[in-house]
């Protein structure tokens, strides 16, 4: 097995060199060990409650020392599960509060201990809108913990929430209100409008890093349970959960995966191929899901009210 530390090494080197320098046979998404690869504090900076323990929970289970891993959580968690049909569908004035503790527990049986655990309580799904309010808050707060490895959503994630985070903290680095190494990570890859069904597949591999999480998928499913709000149907009026037992079986078998985050390296920069058609999809693709879950939410009612009648 390849020594970590020089793994690490290499992998710098090869993000040093652009892509026409590099040898073909560099062009590989490199294993890493995150217990060396990953020193010193750590923030991981979140959209949502949950979003944590789908794209980085093998992570956190790997990772030692869990006292230098501090999340932060930008939004209130007020709109998951959210209403189909608005006006009819009611969801509880305690769901924040709710998501709040499932992300609690979630990372205590993942060994974070909850005083690493901040919430912003800006309103989810309008971070667009509050983009001054969140770097106001974060600024403070990496100031204090410093850290030397920090992790946000991927810059082309189909949430506008998630892309808010990346703008803010890629830009603070710019700016220098914080330091050290950006790690983009991943939630909505997948997708439907690209022929590979996967935006990952289409990033230059020598951007990428990916981590092995058999050893501690049973822990990371164990996390993902936690969110009880998001892996059952909590209200009546849902047609299905937010997480489906098959994503959650996917999530806890598969490598996680990140890409290294580099100044110069912009926008779609990282793409090997068809960046134009990304760009298009990563538009349309989010209102065709909300009219499709809405469709097909709104369907399985109407089949499920004539079953019953």
């Amino acid at each position: 097995m390849d020594d970590p530390a020089g793994v690490a090494v290499r992998v710098i080197e090869l993000l040093a060199a652009s892509p026409e320098t590099c040898d073909a046979n560099d062009i590989v998404m490199v294993s890493v060990d995150p217990s060396s690869y990953f020193p010193g504090q750590i923030v991981l900076v979140i959209p949502h409650m949950d979003d944590e323990a789908l794209a980085c929970g093998g992570l956190i289970a790997r990772l030692p020392h869990k006292e230098r891993i501090h999340l932060v959580y930008a939004t209130d968690g007020m709109k998951s599960p959210a209403p189909i049909v608005p006006g009819r569908d009611a969801i509880s004035a305690d769901l924040g509060g709710v998501r709040i503790l499932e992300s609690i527990a979630a990372m205590k049986s993942l060994g974070v201990p909850e005083r690493n655990l901040r919430f912003l309580r800006l309103p989810e799904g309008q971070l667009t809108k509050h983009r001054p309010a969140l770097e106001e808050r974060l600024h403070p707060l990496f100031e204090e913990i410093r850290p030397n490895y920090t992790f946000i959503p991927f810059r082309y994630d189909r949430h506008h929430d998630h892309i808010a985070i990346n703008h803010v903290v890629s830009a603070g680095q710019e700016q220098c209100w914080h330091g050290g190494q950006l790690i983009e990570y991943f939630v909505y890859y997948r997708s439907r409008l690209l022929p590979a069904r996967d935006i990952r597949k289409y990033i230059r591999p020598h951007h990428l890093i990916e981590i092995d999480i058999r050893d501690v998928s049973r822990e990371k499913r164990r996390a993902l349970d936690c969110f009880r709000s998001q892996t059952t149907i909590y209200y009546p009026w849902q047609t299905r959960p937010i997480l489906t037992p098959l994503l959650l079986d996917e999530e806890c078998r598969n490598p996680e995966i990140f890409l290294v985050h580099q100044p110069s390296v912009r926008g779609t920069a990282v793409f090997s191929k068809a960046a134009l058609w990304i760009r298009l999809a990563h538009r349309v693709e989010p209102f065709m899901q909300k009219w499709k879950y809405m469709i097909t939410a709104f369907l399985a009612r109407t089949l499920r009210k004539l079953v019953l009648t």
